[in-house]
């Protein structure tokens, strides 16, 4: 924090070594973007999606950013004090690695995937991934492995413990160049649930103009990223802790160029195919509709303030 910044605490779910879309975030922690809003901006680790909305609704944050899992939604619906305000990425990051004998998606018919868990968001990648390249995952598998962890699924996949796996870059990059095979860029497609910035109508009231300052840092980080790749595949290294030269220009290209939305706004249709997918997890889980969930009416006032060309010009 600096002379005068208010703290902003944003709350996120996984650890930014596996996070790339937090990119922006880094950016514009980093850069200043939301220094120059008057806020301090830090990033805060929990443990489970469940204490993350837990921490926002009791305003130990003052929002969280990430992926609309199945706890995520069923804690909004049991919290009923959330609304999603925003999102930076509405395309599918992940990327499908296979051992090195599967060369072709015939190749997986018969063959096992890893997974964290049944009905989790890793689930929903793997099998967004699989039907990408023409696998369906219910009547074309063998079965699937569970890891619990993304370090635990990569050492069942080099064991051989199942044959594919749902990683982002610079994962997925590391990995190919290793000899496993790379299905490649599968974010072409339907818009998928990117990472969500959810915030507790009663902290989106009562500190509104704090929130509002922080979407204009999130603008102006946006842009920043965009506009200074040399920066943000810095950040890129230093937040990931990977040396990888390859790996870090392809999760630049993903989250920092073809991902990344110049107006953060959340894509109903992604979000609506998550809790669809919940609902055929847990059909007895009372989930609304994502029109309930969210509310752009900031995001729109901001882009539509001049904003955008006083950043792009």
């Amino acid at each position: 924090p600096t002379a005068a910044a208010l703290p902003f605490r944003v709350g996120i779910t996984q650890f930014p070594q596996v996070a790339g879309y937090l990119l922006p975030y880094w950016v514009g922690i980093d850069g200043g973007a939301f220094r120059q809003e008057g806020l301090a901006v830090t990033l805060v680790p929990l443990p489970t999606e469940q204490l993350a909305l837990c921490a926002a609704a009791n305003n130990n944050v003052d929002v969280v950013v990430a992926p609309p899992s199945l706890p995520l939604l069923a804690s909004a619906v049991a919290i009923g004090d959330v609304v999603v305000i925003g999102g930076t990425h509405n395309g599918f990051d992940q990327r499908l690695i296979a051992a090195a004998d599967v060369t072709t998606p015939d190749d997986l018919v018969g063959k096992a995937a890893i997974i964290n868990a049944q009905g989790s968001l890793n689930d929903f990648q793997t099998r967004e991934a699989l039907r990408r390249v023409g696998v369906d995952p219910d009547t074309q598998l063998a079965g699937y492995w569970v890891g619990p962890n993304q370090a635990e699924r990569i050492q069942h996949l080099k064991l051989g413990n199942g044959q594919a796996i749902a990683l982002p870059p610079p994962l997925s990059t590391i990995l190919a160049k290793e000899g496993y095979t790379d299905f490649g860029d599968l974010s072409d497609g339907p818009p998928w649930p990117g990472a969500a910035i959810w915030i507790s109508k009663r902290t989106y009231t009562n500190r509104y103009p704090y929130v509002e300052r922080f979407l204009r840092g999130l603008f102006a980080s946006i842009a920043r990223t965009k506009s200074d790749p040399d920066f943000a595949r810095e950040l890129l290294q230093r937040y990931t802790q990977l040396d990888d030269p390859d790996g870090l220009a392809d999760a630049y290209t993903l989250y920092g160029e073809r991902l990344l939305e110049r107006v953060p706004r959340m894509s109903v249709e992604g979000l609506q195919r998550a809790i669809d997918f919940a609902l055929q997890a847990r059909p007895n889980t009372p989930l609304p509709r994502a029109e309930a969930l969210i509310d752009h009416t900031l995001v729109d006032r901001l882009a539509t303030s001049g904003l955008l060309d006083e950043l792009y010009r």
